[in-house]
């Protein structure tokens, strides 16, 4: 039954009309505007342009640290992934300000409703072993330069998100991953009770190489962690829950 209402919602969701990106003009090239106007709470404040009656509320104000660190690549060829895009607002505000980056979505729901031609999303509920397996399929060879972990914020996915992904981007490329804490601020999120270290001491675990108990993260794949992780950057975004990393790779 599970299976048959997977199908249907994908049939439902591959033919409903989505909105083009590329046919939209939009009158500025900041990414924290950009942002705004697609309605993503990376940005500093959010006003959802497709609902009437929304009102603008403070957002996570994350667009300045992307900018700092990745304004240098706004006319690069490369290819970007984010974790967990609901409706596509921040792919589509990536879309635009990343002139020629080819854009890719993971989602587990079929809510994305954007279209372009360097923009594709992939259904995938990473909690499940058969759609990893067809993940790794479609994203085999991308190379990745920036992938972007902004999923469920459960901390098992995230732990996982890291170990799994860091395979797929490139050397000199960035591991982002938002709203790290969340786990932190609220106990449906943590998984893992006091078994596993929330993700903030895990950074700084990784930061000082020091090999730490968990029962997800063996010791050989904190080694690999601490071998191919260059550097760890983490910024405080607008409100309490706003913490954000950027992890290099070498």
């Amino acid at each position: 039954m599970k299976k048959i209402t997977r199908y249907y919602k994908k049939l439902v969701f591959y033919f409903k009309k989505k909105i083009d990106i590329d046919s939209q003009k939009l009158n500025t090239t900041s990414l924290d505007e950009i942002f705004t106007f697609y309605g993503t709470d990376k940005a500093t404040s959010v006003k959802n342009q497709y609902d009437k009656n929304s009102k603008l509320i403070v957002g996570h104000g994350y667009s300045k640290f992307y900018e700092k660190h990745f304004f240098s690549l706004k006319n690069t060829k490369f290819n970007l992934l984010e974790i967990g895009t609901w409706y596509g607002a921040s792919s589509a505000s990536f879309v635009k300000y990343f002139n020629s980056a080819q854009i890719f979505g993971i989602d587990r729901n079929f809510k994305f409703k954007y279209k372009s031609k360097r923009l594709k999303f992939i259904h995938c509920d990473l909690t499940r072993a058969e759609d990893l397996k067809k993940l790794e399929r479609k994203i085999y060879g991308k190379n990745f330069r920036i992938i972007i972990e902004d999923g469920s914020h459960i901390l098992s996915h995230i732990i996982k998100n890291l170990l799994f992904f860091l395979k797929y981007l490139q050397n000199g490329g960035f591991f982002v991953v938002e709203d790290f804490n969340a786990p932190k601020n609220h106990d449906y999120l943590n998984d893992c009770g006091n078994n596993e270290l929330f993700f903030d001491e895990i950074l700084t675990n990784i930061k000082n190489k020091k090999y730490f108990k968990s029962n997800i993260l063996s010791e050989s794949q904190q080694k690999y962690i601490f071998e191919n992780i260059e550097t760890i950057e983490i910024y405080k975004g607008k409100s309490h829950e706003s913490d954000i990393a950027f992890l290099k790779k070498k």
